[in-house]
């Protein structure tokens, strides 16, 4: 009796993943092609609410402040930022490779993304570019977000969170 439970799931299962496959390009056969007219994005998350997309310029890497060799896309690096005389944190150098910290800096980590060879920079991702506000407010930051500046704690063990955008 057991034999027999053992092949009726299994039965049960490949006819289940057989209807999926089925269905697929059934609807190629059957089904009707229509058209929609595309409607401007609004930054809004059905689950949290109103966002602002947040572009770094330090996500942007020199290629003179890069050393080492070039990472994988996806690949861990570090990027070491130093206060300028504005108050705004800049990137003094990047790398693969986990660097010592002097007194005055802050070491971030992020995700490498490419190398542009034309431009000569590096592109790193740092997870901090959705940023949610309130209900009905993220047209307003899209609007100024070139000139917004936000502020983000970064702790020693490397989690970073966005703490406010002026």
């Amino acid at each position: 009796m057991k034999r027999f439970a053992f092949y009726g799931v299994v039965l049960l299962q490949v006819l289940f993943l057989t209807g999926m496959s089925i269905s697929y390009y059934a609807m190629d056969a059957f089904g009707q092609t229509i058209k929609l007219e595309t409607a401007p994005v609004d930054p809004r998350d059905i689950f949290y609410g109103d966002y602002v997309i947040l572009n770094y310029e330090i996500e942007r890497i020199d290629e003179e402040k890069w050393s080492g060799g070039i990472p994988e896309y996806g690949e861990a690096v570090y990027i070491l930022l130093e206060e300028s005389d504005n108050g705004v944190f800049q990137v003094v150098t990047a790398s693969r490779d986990k660097m010592e910290t002097e007194a005055d800096q802050v070491r971030m980590r992020g995700k490498y993304q490419w190398h542009n060879e034309g431009q000569s920079v590096h592109q790193v991702t740092y997870g901090i570019n959705r940023y949610y506000v309130e209900e009905n407010t993220g047209g307003k930051y899209e609007q100024q977000r070139d000139d917004m500046v936000v502020e983000v704690v970064v702790a020693p063990w490397g989690q970073k969170k966005i703490v406010s955008i002026k």
